[in-house]
């Protein structure tokens, strides 16, 4: 498999101190992982020090071979996209608005969108299963509903890895296990690198492919659900 992160002796944290030991790990071309942590463990500073948000306290990034410090912003918006927690509030925003912002790093200076940039967006709606809802306004979606919105989104971005903070915070559980499905499928049949967080131990544990297990002054942890069972720790 091709390998499109790799870190080398990473520390993360602030002010110069660590939070846990060296991290040294990969992430390869269709590989979905779940980043396991309670709360304040460093699964946010983790995030953010991957996407270059937060300077790491030594060690190196590697995307697709080369040094994250040496990527543009524009450069890096081709590479990783984001899916987050926070979620637009305006009420005048269709679905197709918001997903069709995903198209910035393609689009120029005039934000202009063509006719392969419309083809995406109709084809990541038709993935995520809400071609149905491009008309829609997002503020009347359900909760499941926007988040995958937000998938959308990020694969129209078109970056070979896509980051996900919490992605089934507040959903129900039945759409939590076909969000789930989703990740998977868009890694076997989009080629997609994803990492999320998750607190959903039970969900993770059928579901889940790969996890890395974060806990405070604690080696990073690396492994199937099978073989880290037993071994997570100050999970809530």
């Amino acid at each position: 498999m091709k390998e499109v992160l790799k870190t080398n002796g990473l520390q993360i944290g602030y002010k110069g101190k660590a939070l846990f030991p060296a991290i040294d790990v990969s992430l390869f071309e269709g590989e979905h992982v779940a980043l396991v942590g309670a709360n304040g463990s460093g699964k946010t500073t983790l995030f953010k020090t991957l996407t270059g948000n937060l300077k790491p306290v030594s060690g190196s990034i590697e995307l697709c071979g080369k040094p994250l410090e040496d990527y543009t912003s524009n450069e890096r918006a081709r590479l990783f996209s984001l899916v987050l927690t926070e979620k637009p509030d305006d009420l005048f925003l269709s679905v197709f608005d918001i997903v069709a912002a995903g198209r910035y790093p393609h689009s120029g200076l005039m934000a202009k969108l063509n006719d392969e940039d419309y083809s995406m967006i109709e084809s990541k709606l038709q993935v995520t299963g809400i071609l149905p809802l491009i008309d829609r306004d997002f503020v009347s979606l359900s909760d499941g509903e926007k988040q995958k919105v937000m998938i959308a989104k990020a694969l129209v971005q078109d970056t070979p890895i896509i980051y996900m903070d919490e992605p089934t915070a507040f959903l129900d559980y039945p759409s939590k296990v076909e969000l789930m499905l989703l990740i998977a499928r868009l890694a076997k049949e989009e080629g997609k690198t994803i990492l999320y967080s998750s607190h959903d131990l039970e969900l993770l544990m059928k579901h889940c492919e790969k996890m890395w297990v974060v806990g405070k002054g604690r080696p990073l942890l690396v492994g199937t659900p099978e073989e880290l069972e037993g071994k997570i720790f100050e999970v809530e």
